[in-house]
């Protein structure tokens, strides 16, 4: 065979065995690279007393964490987030959603089919998913919690059918919201709930 065309093709084989290796290489850290964060305020770290829960799970896991959240964001938004956060090639995705649905007239319903939706492009991709519940709020806005609740409650179910992590905030911050929550406005996070979200969903990395 005529050695012109032998070295091309050797320089081709030596291409595709390199890309090879890093395509293994970005599967091998899909436990152990980025965390990336996405979701409303409560991720964004607007109106919450006290550092981002991003900012603290960072500190917590000792991985790099990018905080992709945006106030008032509603779970509808979070279908569109989630294609930016895969473009990222994270190894885990962190969402929370639907402190802001009720407001929006989104009904748990729907709320529930658009973090299926999330879920489902995160495992299209091969990328592990932990999904949180909306916590309950305090005055003015108590008249969330049945959507945050019951919201809460397929979300879990979801997880458990689709073999997904899930941070069950809405319990957590329920034992004792005084505690957890910003007191100016009753929604969004004391420090001390900053504290316990970045906890919480480093426990399930």
């Amino acid at each position: 065979m005529n050695t012109r065309i032998l070295l091309p093709l050797a320089a081709a084989m030596a291409s595709l065995l390199l890309l090879s290796g890093c395509e293994d290489h970005n599967d091998g850290n899909r436990t152990t690279g980025t965390i990336v964060c996405i979701g409303d305020s409560l991720t964004a770290g607007i109106h919450c007393i006290g550092a981002p829960y991003p900012s603290r799970l960072q500190g917590l896991t000792g991985r790099p964490v990018v905080n992709m959240g945006v106030g008032g964001a509603t779970s509808g938004d979070g279908v569109g987030a989630v294609s930016r956060a895969l473009a990222r090639n994270p190894g885990v995705v962190c969402v929370l959603y639907g402190s802001n649905d009720p407001g929006d007239g989104i009904p748990v319903s729907r709320t529930v089919a658009n973090i299926r939706k999330i879920v489902a492009a995160c495992q299209a991709r091969g990328v592990p998913v932990v999904v949180g519940t909306p916590p309950p709020t305090m005055d003015p806005h108590v008249n969330r919690n049945d959507h945050h609740a019951d919201a809460s409650r397929q979300i879990k179910e979801l997880a458990k059918e689709k073999g997904v992590s899930v941070v069950d905030i809405n319990a957590a911050v329920g034992a004792d919201p005084h505690r957890y929550l910003n007191p100016e406005d009753g929604l969004h996070l004391s420090n001390e709930g900053g504290a316990l979200f970045a906890r919480l969903f480093s426990e399930k990395l």
